[in-house]
């Protein structure tokens, strides 16, 4: 399997990368920023930017499956504060609206994407703490979350959207709850084990078309 990952010098990214080179894949990792890539060794790089949608159609053809871990990794609070903007506001919408066009075009259909628990079917599952940091602090960054979902929702293609809860560097313990009905178990978890799910759920055929609760 050839697989490209979007966001792949954030935290979660790398981890997915990490574990589908173990597993024997080819993997593809798209960048804006190649030295981001703190570990290049037998990975496929593409320069671009996902929100230029014919660097995402050049890189999709022969591609089996498709994982987005796009994010603003922006402070939220130094952006409430009028900090300059380097992350656009929407690059989660429109990134992933580019992807879903690149693979229509390339015949690419498995796609798994991270977006957040605290939205969609999961929106009224969130403890209080959570709403109110979201209405207060993310309200930008899980309404971008929100239009992405229902992006993918109407794309036609193979999705499944994994919902993490808030995440850590902690390293992977291969216990968590994963829940297509929105169950909570502990408010965080490592992004470790966020991506050993996803490379479980890119093999499941039974996810697709679901939408995955994660946490500890």
């Amino acid at each position: 399997m050839k697989t490209i990952v979007f966001g792949a010098t954030g935290g979660t990214g790398a981890a997915v990368i990490r574990l589908l080179r173990a597993e024997g894949d080819d993997v593809t990792a798209f960048v804006r920023n190649p030295a981001r890539l703190t570990d290049q060794a037998n990975v496929a790089l593409v320069t671009g930017d996902v929100m230029n949608p014919a660097d995402v159609a050049a890189a999709m053809p022969g591609h089996d499956r498709v994982v987005i871990s796009l994010g603003n990794s922006q402070n939220p609070f130094a952006l409430l504060l009028g900090a300059k903007r380097t992350t656009p506001r929407d690059v989660c919408e429109t990134g992933t609206i580019n992807i879903i066009a690149a693979m229509q075009a390339a015949g690419v259909r498995r796609v798994v994407c991270v977006t957040a628990f605290g939205i969609g079917a999961t929106r009224t599952k969130s403890p209080l703490m959570f709403k109110i940091f979201y209405s207060l602090v993310l309200r930008e960054h899980m309404a971008d979350k929100e239009r992405q979902e229902a992006a993918l929702r109407a794309s036609g293609l193979d999705w499944t959207l994994v919902q993490p809860v808030g995440l850590t560097d902690q390293p992977a313990t291969g216990t968590y709850t994963a829940s297509p009905t929105g169950a909570l178990g502990k408010q965080t978890m490592g992004r470790a084990d966020v991506a050993r799910y996803i490379v479980t759920a890119l093999a499941d055929p039974a996810t697709i078309g679901q939408s995955i609760a994660l946490s500890g």
